[in-house]
């Protein structure tokens, strides 16, 4: 275990002991490892450690999860099913843990039912929200939790990560043509994550016999997914631009670690190319870029821009 993971155990293990934990923890970190990981330890510290924790069938403990195809939380679940067992006592006479994973595909008309409940919930009652990360989680929800790191971090699927590490590590010079074909690649890669999306989200509704393929629905979970896979390619971009930022301010120094260490030889190459002033403006560009791309300008209009800008 990580220090920082050891600690932030020793906190929780502080707090609970003292009777004074949070009424919600926001655990950000990949739901289906870490998060999920942290969850049954903080269950199993209030609960009593025991096997239907990890299978998530302690009766004072509920799981709850995105409903159907559209794969949200919305209202009729949260007032259905969510608020009305946070309102029960706990059958062991003593603390309830609500877990909900993916809470960031609770609707605002959830999330305002929600909002009550989590900010006076009932005695030893205690909200876990997972989340992969808070950029799609409403900042009502995120003011009212304690925001906790659960370790990990996610990262970009394959094939399309090797392919985009390979085309990184691959720069040896600066190049209008080269930069070009660079961002072919990279739009290549887009239209992948959008077909593979749409293969991924039909897959899941014909699997899922209660739910009526609708289009708009349809559409709105493929755009959602290709968005999610986008955005972990933008956050490797970006790893790898802060990578470079770190062993050119480093220098001859050992500098903090790094996201891709196998590609130190290449990051360092690339590093020692540009001025640390430079580098740094990458990280300004990449924000553009990804605001650019929110406001659905097609990355074949603007990908051969800014791989011509970048300092890579």
């Amino acid at each position: 275990m990580a220090t920082s993971d050891a600690a932030l155990r020793e906190n929780l293990a502080r707090a609970f002991a003292a009777g004074r934990p949070a009424q919600g923890y926001l655990i950000v970190g990949p739901v289906r490892r870490e998060g999920r990981a942290l969850a049954e330890w903080i269950g199993a510290q209030l609960l009593g450690d025991g096997p239907t924790i990890a299978e998530h069938a302690h009766p004072d403990m509920p799981w709850f999860e995105p409903e159907k195809v559209s794969r949200i939380i919305g209202v009729d679940m949260m007032r259905g099913r969510i608020l009305p067992l946070a309102q029960q006592s706990a059958l062991s006479g003593g603390w309830k843990v609500l877990v909900i994973v993916s809470a960031d595909r609770m609707r605002a008309e959830a999330a305002n039912a929600f909002l009550k409940t989590l900010e006076e919930p009932p005695p030893q009652t205690l909200f876990l929200l997972l989340v992969d990360s808070l950029a799609e989680v409403l900042p009502t929800i995120v003011s009212r939790c304690q925001v906790i790191q659960a370790g990990g971090t996610r990262g970009l699927d394959e094939p399309w990560r090797t392919q985009v590490l390979e085309l990184l590590a691959g720069i040896d010079r600066k190049s209008v043509l080269l930069d070009a074909a660079r961002a072919d690649t990279l739009c290549a890669i887009l239209e992948d994550m959008e077909a593979e999306a749409e293969k991924s989200v039909r897959e899941e509704a014909k699997d899922n016999r209660y739910v009526e393929e609708d289009a708009d629905t349809i559409k709105a979970l493929v755009g959602a997914k290709a968005k999610a896979w986008r955005t972990d390619l933008l956050l490797t971009l970006e790893q790898w631009m802060r990578d470079l930022l770190c062993l050119r301010a480093a220098g001859e120094g050992a500098g903090p670690p790094l996201a891709f260490p196998g590609r130190r030889e290449a990051l360092s190459r690339r590093a020692a190319a540009h001025t640390l002033a430079h580098l740094e403006e990458n990280l300004a560009m990449l924000e553009t870029l990804a605001t650019q791309l929110d406001r659905n300008i097609s990355p074949a209009h603007i990908l051969p821009y800014w791989m011509d800008r970048f300092y890579l």
